[in-house]
C-alpha cells in the first residue's frame, strides 16, 4: 500500500478523479503487513506474483478472486460485481494470513533458520513458541547428563 501506483496514493487519486474528497488518514496510522512479514519471515515467498503464492501455499480458497490484469479486464467491462466480490475475497484472504502470523502456522518459503538464525537467542527464540523443540531439548539434556553421569561413576570407580 506504500506504491504510488498502487497504495493509498493511487486510492487517493482514483477518488478524486471520480469527483470525491479523500480522507487523508495519517502514515503513523497505516500498518505495512508486507513490511513487517519480511521482518518476521524474510524473503517469505520466493516466487511472483508472492501474494498469490502465498495463498496457494497455505491451501486458502480462490473463489471470486481476481488477479490484477482480471481486475482491470472486469472495470473495462464494467463487471463491478466481479470487482467488489474480489475485494471480499482479498480482504478474507488477508484476515486468514493474519490469523496464520498470530497462530504461528503460516507456511512459506523460509526456513526455521532463517526465521530464528543459529545463535543462542534464535535457539532460544525457537523453543519459547513450540513444546516440541522444549520436549526435545528435555530428552536430548536427560540423556546427556544420564551419559555424563554415567561417565563419572566409572572415572569414580
Amino acid at each position: 500500500m506504500r506504491d504510488i501506483n498502487f497504495g493509498f496514493e493511487a486510492i487517493n487519486h482514483r477518488y478524486s478523479v471520480l469527483g470525491g474528497t479523500p480522507v487523508i488518514i495519517h502514515d503513523n496510522n497505516k500498518y505495512d503487513l508486507a513490511r513487517k512479514m519480511v521482518d518476521i519471515y524474510g524473503n517469505y515467498i520466493k516466487e511472483h506474483p508472492r501474494f498469490e503464492k502465498l495463498i496457494d501455499k497455505n491451501n486458502i480458497t480462490k473463489r471470486d478472486f481476481l488477479s490484477g490484469a482480471a481486475e482491470a479486464e472486469a472495470f473495462e467491462n464494467k463487471e463491478f460485481v466481479k470487482l467488489h466480490q474480489s475485494t471480499l475475497r482479498k480482504v478474507d484472504i488477508l484476515h486468514s494470513i493474519v490469523e496464520r502470523i498470530i497462530e504461528n502456522n503460516l507456511k512459506t518459503d523460509t526456513t526455521l533458520r532463517e526465521i530464528y538464525g543459529f545463535t543462542p537467542q534464535g535457539l532460544y527464540e525457537l523453543m519459547k513458541g513450540n513444546w516440541g523443540y522444549n520436549l526435545l531439548v528435555f530428552l536430548l539434556g536427560a540423556v546427556l547428563s544420564g551419559v555424563v553421569g554415567y561417565i563419572i561413576t566409572l572415572l569414580l570407580m
